[in-house]
């Protein structure tokens, strides 16, 4: 049974815990002089949040940070008009990217504040194609299965609406829900058992998860359908909230 945390958490926390973890767990963040890349996310002059980019170790080749706060004046100035105000946008992710030759899952959680509700969203995202790889398929996603069927029947949590055409790039176990912000300490319990069963992949000798030269360019392309403006129209409101250039910052990170 999933355990809420005694201290509330919010969309901040939930990506914190994860890096620690990353961090104290499993020891994957190499923290040298180039390492992390810092970079501030400026909107008119003004700090609204932060880019970070980890190197990794073993298995992992980076780590890349990012959060962002956003009031509704930031938005709205930039959007179209709208007789009501757009609501405030606090964003924060975490996305963890395995070594390109490496079939192990990239590891991706993200918590958003809009208003007065949250939302989080975690999915290890596949480097082989899942219609042709069933050991692979069986090793890295079928046990999330009792997960996301818990998800589905908690209470308070309603699922998300990501298009079809964006879900056709993610694993059909992605976990994707909006709920109040007073049961975001239940949500991190169903997060941090996605990041454990991802975790024992990394240590996994499984002959369908050793190092392939075809998975590196499979994943590149992956990459750069998935964080795109083409695909998913949030990259499209925060151009307007940040500014074009800044967002071009931010899906090199995730897709160079």
């Amino acid at each position: 049974m999933t355990q809420t945390p005694e201290r509330r958490l919010d969309p901040e926390g939930v990506c914190t815990r994860v890096v620690a973890k990353l961090i104290e767990e499993l020891g994957s963040v190499d923290i040298a002089p180039d390492s992390p890349a810092w970079r501030d996310i400026i909107r008119d002059g003004r700090r609204v949040g932060e880019l970070r980019v980890y190197r990794g170790r073993g298995r992992i080749q980076k780590i890349v940070t990012s959060h962002f706060n956003l009031d509704s004046s930031d938005i709205q100035s930039r959007g179209p008009a709208s007789q009501s105000p757009a609501p405030g946008l606090d964003s924060h992710s975490v996305t963890v990217f395995t070594a390109p030759e490496s079939p192990v899952p990239h590891f991706l959680v993200d918590s958003v504040r809009v208003g007065s509700k949250v939302s989080f969203h975690v999915d290890l995202l596949p480097k082989r194609d899942l219609s042709i790889s069933l050991a692979y398929l069986d090793r890295c996603f079928v046990p999330l299965s009792d997960i996301r069927s818990e998800l589905d029947s908690a209470k308070g949590f309603e699922p998300g609406n990501a298009p079809l055409r964006q879900r056709a790039l993610r694993s059909p176990w992605v976990a994707q829900y909006t709920l109040a912000p007073d049961l975001l300490g239940s949500a991190m319990g169903y997060i941090e058992r996605y990041f454990r069963h991802w975790a024992s992949l990394l240590r996994s000798d499984a002959p369908e998860l050793a190092s392939a030269p075809d998975v590196a360019a499979r994943d590149r392309q992956h990459r750069k359908l998935l964080f795109s403006r083409e695909l998913d129209p949030y990259w499209l409101t925060l151009d307007r909230a940040l500014g074009k250039e800044m967002v071009d910052v931010l899906l090199e990170a995730l897709t160079e």
